[in-house]
């Protein structure tokens, strides 16, 4: 496959990463088998370590580097680097985390599912998930736009760091929000299909996600749950997905989010 289309992936780093996970992180993107640019973004001081192994990789052709010393959190990072990778001509923008790892096939595979589907403009992946007791061997959501809209409403219609976009989204002035009560890839996708962009999802695992035992603490909480029950309701009605299911389903999230961790957590290993 010609790697004619070019490709920029976009990763925070802060100070709570740790080296031997960002180091995993980068080079399964600098060793895809389709070329990318890596642009990272340090979003605060960082532990001398990861600041001097960001200065090494900083040297190569293919890696970019923008730093702040303040803390902006991680949807003001990203609206950074997309700034930055908007003015350089690419075609695609792939999201990373910098604790997670790309199959060494991933990039090449969403390339050239967007050749293929026309219409896509956010493009995700299935994942394999690890770290943590609740973790899943094979993480799979919905392929198609029409169940993503529809599933989009109760669920997250895509695994994060797995998902690529057509850079023309970004031009066109989105970004993501950072004024938000939910995660800012939750607000984002709602924001996307209020304007009319297509999901889709690749049925292969091309990441492995990672987690830990403290990932589920985050999401507990009346505050989280009203907040979510709020917007999750209000694009019910927007994008004209109302139905008896997701009503049940947007407000039975206030219980999942009062429940003990011990049971949040079993619910995240038998109920997704």
């Amino acid at each position: 496959m010609s790697s004619d289309k070019k490709v920029a992936v976009i990763m925070s780093v802060y100070k709570s990463d740790a080296l031997s996970a960002l180091k995993d992180a980068v080079s399964s993107i600098l060793n895809q088998t389709y070329p990318c640019d890596l642009f990272i973004y340090r979003d605060g001081k960082v532990d001398a370590n990861i600041q001097s192994y960001i200065n090494e990789i900083s040297r190569r052709a293919r890696v970019n580097y923008f730093y702040d010393d303040k803390n902006s959190g991680l949807a003001c990072a990203l609206n950074k680097l997309i700034d930055y990778v908007i003015t350089g001509n690419y075609q695609f923008v792939a999201r990373m985390d910098s604790d997670d790892i790309s199959r060494k096939d991933r990039i090449e595979k969403q390339v050239d599912y967007f050749q293929s589907n026309l219409t896509v403009d956010v493009c995700g992946t299935s994942c394999r998930e690890f770290g943590a007791s609740y973790a899943l061997d094979e993480k799979h959501l919905p392929m198609l736009h029409e169940d993503l809209l529809n599933f989009s409403i109760t669920r997250c219609p895509f695994i994060h760091p797995s998902v690529m976009f057509r850079s023309t989204i970004f031009v066109a002035g989105n970004r993501y929000p950072t004024n938000t009560a939910l995660t800012e890839d939750m607000a984002f996708w709602f924001k996307l299909l209020a304007n009319g962009y297509r999901f889709g999802n690749l049925n292969e695992v091309l990441i492995d996600y990672r987690l830990n035992e403290n990932t589920i603490t985050r999401r507990i909480g009346l505050d989280k749950a009203l907040s979510e029950v709020r917007i999750r309701t209000k694009y019910m009605f927007a994008l004209k997905q109302v139905s008896f299911k997701n009503s049940v389903l947007i407000f039975s999230r206030i219980i999942f989010h009062l429940l003990p961790s011990n049971l949040v957590k079993f619910a995240y290993k038998k109920a997704r």
